[in-house]
């Protein structure tokens, strides 16, 4: 009996790097791969469909552009459906947290794979399994005992009969006076004590909300006139944006899984677009206090998805 040989692992490489192709192309040659190549994320998901492959390669430049959006959003599917996806930059910088956000298995840097290209097909690390809950413990129910059912006294006499009340003692049971009807309240009058009552109340605190912005979500980040996240902050995209000037909490979560607390004060609203549908309902957020790393990260996550321009931030200060 002779054993079936394995099944080739199907690879597709996206990316314009030639060096890096030629280097995947030679490994493929004695470890068996079908390696399929294409230079750029144009029609990702229709390359996906054709090829089915069993590994996905997205091989990022220095600086991605628009047009990788579409393809990391491909990519996230693809990883839902079971294809395991890899994620290439020159610098870990860069591919960690797109990686974080396309949902790839793992992220490795141009000169990791060209050093050792079999690191292509090497499985990542294993994923922690979500924690089943518990089912609710039942506790058995206990059905009392019914009491014995007592019989008549051995020695019981016979019932008395009943007695006659007296003419002039029946007025006696009659039932008291009912007492006399409350008037009915004055509906005014209430309105009017709720009233007074809702203006002696404290006004409420500031609202909090949790807003993730990544590659596939309406939240974004904007910028003013300088094209930097301090002159600007995020956008949250909601149906019912609290009036300008409204002072909010925001936790702010990051590409990379971090989160922070800032406050933030409504800048300006936005309605929905009425010709394209595109663009989404909600309002700017002025971010305050950002700490010096997350303004770099964020400025990072601008090379994979373009801030909103929204220079009439400058003059609302």
């Amino acid at each position: 009996m002779t054993l079936a040989a394995a099944t080739p692992a199907r690879i597709l490489v996206v990316g314009p790097d030639a060096e890096l192709a030629a280097a995947l192309h030679a490994q493929a040659a004695g470890a068996g791969w079908l390696l399929y190549t294409s230079p750029g994320p144009a029609d990702l998901e229709t390359m996906v469909r054709a090829v089915s492959p069993l590994i996905l390669a997205l091989v990022l430049p220095a600086s991605p552009d628009a047009t990788w959006g579409a393809a990391l959003t491909a990519a996230q599917a693809a990883a839902r459906a079971g294809v395991r996806v890899v994620m290439v930059a020159p610098s870990r910088e860069v591919v960690e947290p797109l990686a974080a956000v396309a949902g790839a298995e793992r992220a490795l840097s141009r000169a990791e794979l060209l050093s050792r290209p079999a690191a292509l097909a090497e499985p990542g690390p294993p994923r922690a399994a979500a924690p089943r809950p518990e089912p609710p413990r039942t506790r058995p129910v206990v059905v009392p005992a019914s009491p014995p059912v007592a019989g008549p006294p051995p020695s019981a006499s016979p019932p008395r009969p009943p007695s006659i009340v007296p003419p002039s003692l029946a007025e006696a049971d009659e039932p008291p006076p009912r007492a006399p009807a409350r008037p009915a309240p004055d509906l005014m009058s209430l309105i009017d004590e709720e009233l007074i009552e809702d203006r002696r109340r404290p006004p409420p605190a500031n609202a909090r909300v949790e807003v993730a912005v990544s590659l596939v979500s309406e939240h974004n980040f904007f910028v003013g006139s300088t094209r930097r996240i301090d002159s600007g902050g995020v956008f949250i995209a909601t149906a019912m944006p609290p009036p300008v000037g409204t002072r909010i909490q925001v936790r702010l979560g990051l590409a990379d899984g971090r989160k922070l607390d800032l406050d933030g004060e409504v800048a300006f609203l936005r309605a929905k677009s009425a010709t394209t549908g595109r663009q989404p309902a909600g309002c700017g957020v002025r971010l305050m206090g950002l700490p010096g790393w997350t303004v770099d990260a964020i400025e990072r996550f601008f090379q994979a998805r373009q801030p909103i321009a929204y220079a009439a931030i400058d003059s609302l200060g």
